[in-house]
């Protein structure tokens, strides 16, 4: 009779610990020392003894790590560079509020500097909070418990960060707000340069039509008198137009935020302002219609020195033919320019002019223009064979404004697939 071997199939007991612990990425547990008390020999006889030793051991071993990040979490809780700056910015505004006299626009200027210093820094950790988020976000999804708790106290914390961040955007915006509309407040090139780049960086667009506005019709406090006394200001001087970089960056935000109400109305204090008109052609056309102006002197200069150089006629005439001549070549050619340049449409998109628009007109408003432009693409459709589709209430009073100021908007003949 063969012998029976009998294999004995050991059975493993797993403790009452939850899965994604077994499973975890982190090394293993570290051993703690048992007591001298231990007996092996109950815990063979006794399971239930074996599981708790086993939980015990877990969360000794884990206590640490708790500790550390809870330390993390309060390190992240310190005050930033922009939150101590703060109160200095405050501390000084109410100094200029609270002034009977009339504040240098140098102390104006560095006011709003160190505003715009605090709006940088802000700007700059909440894109290294982004650029972090997005690391964290492409790490692995299989987590244990610890990585866990760490990334909630950081959430956490991150959430404070922002609360405390949104705070002091709201309060550095409106300090360079009741700044600059303050009656004692002169509003120079440098001051307004600055709020608009605050207001850009924080993203508060709300108040730049009534700052635009009050930069060219605000009246002008007298430094030397006592109580303070203003003078008004002339809106249409060249010195009063908003520079078009400016009013780009404002409009941008608008955009960006999606208010046409906004848009509209920062293209009305900029664009359209008699100011705008004056400083363009102060800047772009003074230079060559003081040249076309000089032109017949110089042609008759130039014709008199040409008579000279020949002896084949009187020197009266061929001085009258060679400045006909001269001067018939300028014109033309200048003519020829001047069309060009007023009915170039290469930069059009969707909004162009109306037919029998002046040209003089479309030069001077091609600002105008351009900014309808780029309203109109960021509220219509992206893809070209979709245009002229767009519905709804923005998109018809859109429309319309465009037609009333002498423009169309998606003219048939120009859309795609329409030629």
């Amino acid at each position: 009779m063969k012998d029976i071997i009998t294999f004995r199939v050991q059975r493993w007991r797993h403790a009452s610990i939850c899965q994604l612990c077994q499973f975890s990425t982190a090394q293993p547990t570290r051993r703690w020392p048992l007591p001298k008390q231990f007996d092996r020999v109950n815990c063979r006889q006794n399971p239930q003894l074996r599981w708790k030793r086993a939980l015990n051991n877990v969360l000794i071993s884990s206590y640490p790590f708790k500790r550390r990040f809870a330390s993390g979490v309060l390190k992240n809780a310190q005050p930033t560079s922009q939150d101590a700056a703060l109160p200095d910015v405050v501390e000084d505004f109410r100094s200029i509020r609270q002034s009977n006299s009339v504040p240098s626009d140098e102390s104006v200027v560095q006011l709003l500097r160190k505003c715009l210093q605090i709006a940088e820094s802000l700007v700059q950790h909440e894109h290294g909070q982004q650029e972090k988020q997005r690391q964290e976000d492409g790490t692995n999804a299989i987590t244990s418990l610890l990585d866990l708790y760490e990334k909630n106290a950081s959430r956490q914390s991150s959430k404070v960060t922002q609360s405390v961040e949104q705070q002091t955007s709201e309060s550095v915006s409106q300090i360079a707000n009741e700044l600059l509309q303050d009656e004692k407040v002169f509003i120079s090139p440098k001051a307004l340069a600055c709020y608009t780049k605050i207001q850009t960086l924080l993203i508060k667009p709300h108040h730049f039509p009534a700052i635009f506005s009050l930069y060219a019709n605000k009246p002008i406090p007298d430094p030397d008198s006592s109580p303070v006394k203003f003078h008004q200001q002339n809106p249409r001087s060249i010195k009063n137009a908003v520079p078009p970089e400016l009013a780009n960056m404002a409009l941008d935000v608008a955009i960006e935020q999606k208010n046409l109400a906004l848009a509209l109305a920062i293209i009305d204090s900029t664009f359209c302002a008699p100011a705008f008109h004056r400083a363009k052609v102060f800047k772009k056309a003074a230079l060559p219609l003081c040249g076309l102006a000089a032109a017949p002197i110089a042609s008759y200069t130039v014709a008199s020195w040409a008579a000279t150089l020949q002896n084949t006629m009187d020197i009266g005439m061929a001085t009258g033919i060679a400045f006909s001549a001269i001067l018939a070549y300028v014109a033309f050619t200048s003519s020829v320019g001047i069309v060009a340049i007023t009915t170039s449409n290469d930069q059009m998109v969707r909004v162009v002019w109306l037919p029998g628009m002046p040209l003089r007109h479309r030069w001077l408003r091609e600002e105008e223009r351009s900014a309808l432009d780029k309203v109109a693409m960021a509220w219509g459709f992206k893809d070209p064979l979709m245009r002229g589709e767009e519905e709804g209430e923005e998109w018809e009073t859109l429309r319309e404004l465009i037609g009333m100021r002498g423009m169309i908007l998606d003219k048939t003949d120009l859309m795609e697939g329409m030629q």
